[in-house]
């Protein structure tokens, strides 16, 4: 429910000063709204952190990518991120961000969203590590 919500929200029809988006920002937005949607959805169903980690890695990188992709648009960025006080792709971003990094997903590996392939090889040393760091954590 909260994916197709998320979706409806930020769908390309989404009207900002009174005009409508251009397309190529419209479909930066899609594209966000889409990756949004899908690591929404990894999250909920895999709400162990250890889960998450490895489970919802591919949505978490398409969702950053997608992020990427709107900061890097000069003509997008400030329409999408910065022209309401909303400001609801920046905020969904950040939550992510924040969650990810609370499940301790990036503690083990150092893995960036570029190195993917590293991470599929080294999925049980990160499995451990996760492991460790969540029981180490509770005892503190």
């Amino acid at each position: 429910m909260w994916s197709l919500l998320l979706v409806l929200f930020l769908c390309p029809s989404i009207v900002l000063a009174g005009t409508k988006l251009e397309a190529e920002c419209s479909k930066l937005q899609l594209q966000f709204a889409t990756a949004s949607s899908d690591f929404t959805t990894c999250l909920g169903k895999n709400t162990k952190p250890v889960r998450i980690c490895v489970t919802c890695f591919e949505n978490y990188r398409g969702v950053n990518n997608s992020f990427y992709n709107i900061t890097q648009n000069s003509n997008c960025s400030d329409v999408l991120l910065e022209s309401d006080n909303a400001m609801v792709i920046r905020r969904l971003w950040d939550s992510y961000r924040n969650m990810w990094s609370s499940a301790l997903c990036n503690t083990c590996s150092g893995l960036t969203e570029n190195r993917t392939h590293e991470f599929r090889n080294r999925t049980e040393d990160v499995l451990q590590c996760l492991m460790i760091t969540e029981r180490n954590t509770k005892k503190t």
